[in-house]
């Protein structure tokens, strides 16, 4: 009876541990709104019509849930093993880009393929998306986090989640900022891409005041 509830406990603290990390990822750590990360295609994206924007999102939340094992495998058995076998002037540092990139172009393969169960129309935007979602900056520096903060398997799932989820999410805030920004009060050389710039910049700081940082000396 004690082990049964011991493991009730510790399935309840996994959920948690798990929504905590994914919280985070979408609001305190947005992939976007606090790193900056593939704002470029945000920017495109924001005058699309929404289906246009879960054509982009979709792909890109796949990928991102899909690499963040492959990432968690490369930093912590690939990564140690490889450490032997290079030379003195190669750093293990220098090859993370490219294997994570290669951890990208895997879970888009397997994305590819998931994608066959969505209905005709969606199949085809989604497909047609994918290679620009893997691609995005988004889903590397996603992979990066995650092994620079030493992330567990579980965790790095669930803020890769977060991330995409996040991102969708700032598709949409900044949207809604551009359509209100439309107003005829702003002078005519601030709408469209300034205005929506000055816009991003203003929740970017609204998010780092939820994180913090700290002034090194």
């Amino acid at each position: 009876m004690l082990t049964a509830s011991i493991e009730t406990q510790q399935i309840f603290n996994g959920i948690v541990q798990f929504i905590s990390y994914m919280v985070l990822a979408v609001f305190a750590e947005n992939v976007v709104l606090a790193r900056a990360l593939g704002v470029t295609r945000l920017i495109k994206l924001v005058p699309d019509h929404r289906a246009q924007v879960w054509d982009f999102g979709l792909p890109l939340l796949f990928v991102m849930v899909l690499s963040a094992p492959l990432g968690w495998a490369a930093h912590n058995r690939l990564f140690p093993w490889l450490r032997d076998y290079l030379p003195d002037w190669l750093p293990i540092s220098a090859l993370r880009p490219i294997v994570y990139l290669t951890c990208g172009v895997a879970a888009m393969a397997v994305t590819w393929l998931l994608l066959g169960v969505l209905p005709r129309k969606l199949r085809t935007g989604c497909r047609s998306q994918l290679s620009l979602a893997t691609c995005s900056t988004a889903i590397l520096g996603t992979l990066l986090i995650c092994s620079n903060q030493n992330y567990t398997i579980l965790q790095s799932i669930a803020f890769a989640l977060g991330s995409g989820i996040g991102y969708v999410f700032a598709v949409f805030v900044v949207r809604e900022g551009r359509r209100r920004l439309r107003s005829k009060a702003i002078s005519s050389i601030f709408q469209g891409l300034p205005s929506s710039m000055i816009y991003i910049g203003v929740l970017s700081l609204a998010i780092y005041a939820l994180v913090g940082h700290t002034v090194v000396l």
